[in-house]
């Protein structure tokens, strides 16, 4: 999941406008609206200022995870993690001849 949809969603679970979210980044709403739309991509600054209003990480914002606390690294996906680069070693490997 890309960032925008991610904007729109905790913006509407939190029942405020785009031009609430606006003020609470000192933007207009045609501009906090290019962010949600994804035609400009926010900024980190306001990724953080949002992220703290709304109670939620940065990777979550970002759609990098869909925990809203954050990756939140376990031994469990460490492994996983491992297997997937273990797994993309191999392949690479085969598609080489090697």
């Amino acid at each position: 999941m890309t960032y925008y949809p991610r904007l729109k969603d905790l913006r509407e679970d939190n029942d405020l406008t785009q031009e609430e979210v606006a003020t609470i980044l000192n933007t207009t709403y045609q501009y906090y609206n290019k962010y949600e739309t994804g035609k400009i991509p926010i900024t980190f600054e306001r990724a953080i200022i949002l992220a703290k209003y709304y109670k939620v990480s940065l990777d979550y914002i970002a759609g990098i995870t869909n925990n809203k606390n954050g990756i939140g690294y376990n031994r469990e996906s460490k492994t996983e993690i491992k297997q997937q680069n273990n797994a993309t070693t191999i392949i690479n490997l085969n598609s080489k001849g090697e």
